[in-house]
């Protein structure tokens, strides 16, 4: 019994130095929240500078000053460095001289030095090309989503690298840009997976259209994948089974579309004309086989 009663005086004697030391821890993490929280909210905001900074130099095609946001270690997703990344946007800007972009910032994420930014981007621009002595305008429309990777150096936030998660592009001439073209296809496969993609067309019973889906690997010079048109069903649905490429690269489904329509010139005479020419690409993400994952039976 004198055991047990001095066990619970010293218990009791412990209690009270246990609840001061508690409390004080209480009050150290609350400070130490409200310090994180200043921090993090003024990374937040030199972040969203940043971003506008990154809108306005690019919106303005200025090179220069767009290279000095990001980091020299800079890599995205397809694996292009900061060189490579920067000659695709200069090709870019050469083909599409009034190209111009928005971006919504979805959420930010500050760890320490190191911040996601999570992104809706869109761009919208015109091209001229020459086509049997006649000139013919078309336009670009592009929208996507990812992650900005940025890291923090001496005070300065700068754009350490980039996940491209879902991008849809178009380049419409003539009649397509006012036809709703959709074209399916996965965001995501594994390497040498084969997958479907389809490309709808809404188009009215005078509409001829011949086309061709392929896949293009994401590199750098951009190639052209080359494709037999084949006329599409009455349905105006056209549909190919691809399979990914087995060399760890990204890539695009890419649907080639020429539009003809006929008209009635008298009778039953119909004349045919070229009305129109549509490329329409979507992103999937080749996620390459990991030969190191073993299961126990």
């Amino acid at each position: 019994m004198k055991k047990a009663a001095i066990l619970l005086i010293l218990i009791l004697l412990t209690m009270p130095a246990m609840t001061v030391s508690a409390q004080a821890s209480l009050v150290s993490d609350h400070q130490y929240r409200v310090e994180q929280h200043k921090i993090n909210k003024q990374a937040i905001k030199q972040i969203r500078k940043l971003f506008d900074l990154h809108n306005r130099y690019a919106n303005n095609h200025d090179l220069k000053n767009l290279e000095a946001l990001y980091s020299e270690s800079y890599i995205n997703n397809d694996g292009f460095n900061k060189e490579v990344y920067f000659k695709s946007i200069e090709d870019t800007w050469k083909s599409c001289s009034d190209l111009t972009y928005k971006t919504e910032i979805l959420s930010i994420d500050v760890n320490g030095d190191f911040a996601n930014v999570n992104v809706i981007e869109s761009a919208t621009g015109t091209v001229q090309e020459d086509m049997e002595f006649m000139s013919v305008s078309g336009e670009i429309h592009s929208k996507s989503t990812g992650i900005y990777h940025l890291e923090q150096i001496n005070g300065k936030w700068y754009i350490k690298g980039e996940t491209a998660l879902t991008d849809e592009s178009s380049l419409l001439y003539g009649d397509a840009r006012f036809m709703n073209i959709e074209l399916q296809a996965p965001t995501q496969v594994s390497s040498g997976e084969t997958y479907t993609t389809t490309v709808k067309v809404d188009a009215d019973d005078n509409t001829f259209i011949i086309g061709a889906i392929d896949r293009d690997s994401v590199k750098y010079p951009a190639s052209t994948p080359k494709s037999e048109l084949r006329a599409m069903p009455q349905s105006q649905i056209l549909e190919r089974l691809l399979t990914a490429n087995t060399d760890n690269l990204n890539e695009y489904t890419v649907a080639s579309l020429a539009i003809s329509k006929a008209v009635n010139a008298g009778r039953e005479d119909f004349k045919i004309y070229m009305a129109g020419l549509a490329c329409v690409m979507k992103r999937i993400n080749v996620i390459p086989k990991n030969k190191f994952v073993e299961t126990e039976e």
